[in-house]
């Protein structure tokens, strides 16, 4: 009985990580966003970060569907970690995007972590990682609907 329970515990356990990641598939975070760059689903939302150099990157706040990416009544604050390196990127607005950057002594090319909060015309997203080097998740699939 006690064998049962504990492959019982561990099917669900399977099953919970396979549906996590199809839901993450299925909001595109396996493909290029409409600028080339990476996409995570915060909540109401889309962010689209596209590396720029070591040290800067773009981030585009997309609705539901990955257009019309906005700055107005939105924020954004980025970290990136690394073992005991902790650094906070100065973003800045531009037309329809952020421009953030970091000091030279982050790479963005090489490991760790961006945190990533924003919000998107007053609507807050929860905190979301991009680990680094940054990759798209997943196999490739049909995503047509988010475009």
């Amino acid at each position: 009985m006690k064998f049962i329970k504990t492959l019982l515990a561990l099917m669900q356990v399977f099953l919970t990580l396979v549906l996590s990641l199809d839901f993450a598939f299925a909001h595109g975070e396996d493909k290029p966003g409409p600028h080339g760059g990476y996409i995570r689903m915060p909540g109401a939302f889309h962010t689209e970060i596209v590396p720029i150099d070591e040290q800067k990157l773009h981030v585009y706040l997309l609705d539901m569907n990955w257009k019309n990416p906005t700055t107005k009544d939105s924020s954004l604050v980025m970290t990136f970690e690394k073992r005991k390196q902790f650094e906070k990127a100065k973003c800045q607005p531009s037309s329809n995007f952020y421009i953030c950057e970091f000091s030279k002594e982050v790479d963005l090319m090489k490991s760790g972590t961006l945190k990533l909060l924003a919000q998107r015309k007053k609507k807050k997203g929860n905190l979301i990682r991009y680990e680094l080097p940054l990759k798209h998740l997943g196999k490739s699939g049909n995503h047509s609907g988010h475009r």
